[in-house]
Formats: C-alpha cells, structure tokens, sequence
C-alpha cells in the first residue's frame, strides 16, 4: 500500500541583499490543526465572556435587588425602632403616673392609719408595664393616661377631705381631761352652795388638787388666767366654733396664743373659783353657747 504524501506549506523569508534567503516548511494538517484548536480557543473564550458577561450583569441584578431590600428592611427597622421608642416612652408615662396614684392611695392610706395591701384592689393594674394585655399606642395610652388622672384627681379630692376630717376629729373635744367622778352633769342642778336651782354649764370631775388636766383636743389657748366664778381657768379654741373650758384649776401651764395637742398638760386641778371642793370643771361650748360634753367625750370614764 501506498505511503499518502505529506502536504506542506513553504515559507521562504527574504532578507537583505547580504544575507541568505531562509525558507522552512510546515505541514498543512498541522497548520489546520492549530486552526482549529486556535478557533476552539477563540470560540470557548468568547463563550466564557459572554456568559461572564451574563453571569455579571445577573449578579449586579441580585445585588441591586439585595441592596433595595435591605434598604427596605433597614426603613422598616428604623421605623419600628421609632414605634418601639414611643412605645416605651408611654409606657414610662403610665408607670411614673400610676406611681404617683400609689404615693396617694399611700397618703391615704398613712392618713387613716390603714396598710398598705399586698396587691391593688383597684381597676388600674399597679404594674402595667408588665401586663401583656396592653398595648401602649397612643390612643391607648391617652386613654389609660384619662383614666389616671381621674382617679388622682379623686384621691387628692379624697386626700383634702380626709385631711379636713382628721383635723376636725384630732380638733374636737372628746377626750377626758381628768379621769374621776362625775360629780356634777351638765344642765339644771341644784345649787351647791343651797339655795334654789342653777344652771350647770359644764360638767365636775372630782379629782386631788394637783392632777394633770390635759386638753381635750386640738386648738389654740385662748384664754389662760382668772375668770370670775371659774377661778384659774383655761379656754381652748378648737376650730370649727368649738371651745372647751377648764376650771378651778390650782396651776395654769400654757400662755394665750399656745398651740395644743389632745392629751397636752395645760393646768393642774384645784379649788379656785366658785367651788365646794377639788375638781374640774369642763365646758364645751358652740358658737359660743354650753352644749353637753357627754355629747362629744368617748364612752367610758
């Protein structure tokens, strides 16, 4: 069989007239073999490109879609961080007021001598921060905001009349200013000294000469020495048109202007004065006029 013939291409290379002239051949598969490995290259490098290119431009697509949302997300975010911050500041709002409400309902409370409960009674929760129930948006937080400030407005209207009430009690004369024998009771009597029938303004404690009269309530003295047919005596203005009056009395202990106490030491008992013998008088009076002091001393002598 015959050898098939090798094709080539010459190529003759003519240089300068001094030199030789060069020549060399390549074969014709081998030059079409580098064309086509050549092309194959030229072909999957521009098929890379291409899809790079698409690759690239899809990526930046992803990219600028990522951005767009995480810009979404992030106003979103700062949105709900805003939502979040008015949220707990109504929410403070609501807890320094019903702090507030508890500082009265305690005023109250110290005023009456009662204790503080373990937990509220009442219809606004003591710890709403922490009830899940409630949603501090602005309406309802206006609305709960309301329904404190009533309630505050109710105690402090509480608060000035159990004040007005503590004073009048602390203020009126109910108690005894020496404890012994009601000799005498209040109204028409007859007369100690024997003759006819008189009347009695007060009533008469008997006690030794040198006990301790305490005034009976709150006031301001407004008399403090001798007063005919009552001896050394002591008047007490108590508010409210109210004055007690003590006396007999062996020792006075308390100027005119002083300010008292119930229970206060303000004279010491005796016998000065229209009397038969060592007691107290005491005398309540009413815009100016005796009433019974058995109408405003406690029970029990």
């Amino acid at each position: 069989m015959k050898k098939k013939k090798k094709k080539y291409l010459n190529i003759m290379i003519i240089p300068n007239s001094n030199q030789q002239i060069k020549s060399f051949k390549i074969s014709i598969p081998l030059i079409k073999t580098v064309a086509i490995v050549a092309f194959s290259i030229i072909m999957a490098a521009t098929a890379s490109l291409v899809y790079f290119g698409k690759t690239t431009t899809y990526l930046y697509t992803v990219i600028a879609e990522k951005d767009k949302k995480i810009e979404q997300l992030t106003s979103v975010k700062e949105e709900q961080d805003k939502k979040i911050a008015t949220l707990d500041r109504n929410a403070q709002l609501v807890s320094e007021r019903i702090k507030g409400l508890n500082e009265l309902e305690e005023k109250v409370r110290r005023m009456v001598g009662l204790s503080t409960p373990a937990t509220s009674r009442g219809s606004v929760s003591r710890d709403s921060r922490s009830d899940a129930n409630i949603s501090y948006d602005n309406e309802t937080t206006a609305e709960l905001i309301s329904q404190i400030d009533q309630k505050t407005q109710s105690l402090q209207d509480l608060i000035s009349k159990v004040a007005a009430r503590l004073d009048y009690l602390n203020s009126i004369p109910s108690a005894y200013p020496v404890y012994g024998t009601i000799t005498s009771p209040f109204g028409m009597r007859k007369s100690p000294f024997g003759y006819g029938t008189e009347f009695h303004p007060g009533i008469d404690i008997s006690v030794p000469v040198g006990t301790p009269v305490k005034a009976a309530g709150k006031g301001v003295v407004t008399y403090a020495g001798w007063l005919t047919g009552y001896g050394n005596a002591v008047i007490i203005d108590h508010g409210y048109g109210i004055e007690s009056v003590y006396g007999h009395n062996s020792e006075i202990l308390v100027k005119v202007g002083q300010s008292v106490k119930r229970g206060d030491i303000i004279a010491k008992s005796g016998n000065t004065g229209r009397s038969t013998g060592p007691h107290v008088h005491f005398e309540v009076r009413v815009n100016g006029n005796p009433v019974d002091p058995m109408k405003y001393l406690a029970k029990g002598n």
